[in-house]
């Protein structure tokens, strides 16, 4: 959170930290089926916090979630200034035959708003029909789920610096794994300067399956990651970019893992068909 103080202080922004008293912003009708996750209550209180500020007269509101960092703050520049935002995410899928597979969506972990844009309106009054309804709730459907399915609606602007790291990403990055650096990079449509680390994600680790251990973060390698993102502003994670990926108005429909698992599947098969 520190990062993202600095970062705001030098782009001559107002700062505006919320304590757990965030959560009084979802409605005492809504509050019982949202609290089937913490993510659900902050998906919907971030809107209402945007509301609110752009009604102070502000001329426009970026939210950042508490875990995300920004490790090159003169290189984070938020250019949108009218209508609205969300981030692009490029999220590893899973890993087919010791290959990485990866899946584009969005995500609200940073959300601009400006003023006289009517997006929020009509976001609430979406959120409040799902909770609302009697469909099942996970973690992403006021979130990643509902935006991932108004993209496909809807062109909307996008911001691509910011990296989406899971531990597993993390670790990859640490390792300097070009695997899984390169592919991760190719998808994204330019460098990045600032990471949102998933803490969502986490878990206590009791009694966790082998899979859900994979999505716990280690805090001595969490600590890794930031310093040496940080020491050098992200050059050693950015040395794997090239610029070769050309996004497409279809991109957020196609199977990307599905693609991927086939492809690497029939890499595999030929290089021992060689052998």
């Amino acid at each position: 959170m520190e990062s993202v103080r600095f970062w705001a202080a030098g782009q001559g922004f107002a700062y505006r930290f919320f304590d757990d008293r965030f959560f009084d912003f979802v409605p005492d009708d809504l509050r019982e089926r949202a609290s089937v996750h913490k993510c659900i209550l902050a998906d919907y209180a971030r809107l209402v916090a945007a509301q609110q500020l752009l009604a102070e007269g502000w001329d426009r509101v970026v939210w950042l979630d508490a875990d995300a960092l920004v490790f090159a703050p003169e290189s984070f520049v938020l250019s949108i200034d009218s209508r609205y935002a969300f981030c692009r995410e490029v999220w590893l899928d899973r890993i087919t035959l010791g290959q990485p597979q990866f899946r584009l969506t969005v995500n609200n972990s940073i959300s601009i708003f400006c003023r006289d844009e009517a997006i929020i309106d009509f976001y609430l009054d979406a959120a409040k029909a799902i909770l609302r309804s009697q469909e099942p709730l996970n973690a992403l459907s006021i979130g990643t789920d509902f935006l991932l399915r108004l993209r496909r609606a809807r062109q909307f602007p996008l911001v691509t610096s910011m990296g989406i790291f899971g531990p597993e990403m993390a670790y990859r990055y640490l390792q300097n794994d070009g695997r899984f650096l390169r592919q991760y990079l190719s998808y994204q449509t330019s460098p990045i300067y600032a990471a949102n680390l998933c803490l969502s994600h986490q878990s206590d680790g009791q009694n966790a399956t082998a899979a859900v251990k994979r999505l716990i973060w280690d805090e001595a390698e969490m600590l890794a990651f930031i310093r040496r993102l940080q020491s050098d502003g992200g050059r050693s994670l950015n040395a794997w970019f090239e610029p070769a990926y050309s996004p497409s108005s279809t991109e957020f429909d196609r199977p990307l893992s599905r693609y991927l698992g086939v492809k690497y599947a029939l890499k595999s098969l030929l290089a021992v068909a060689r052998s």
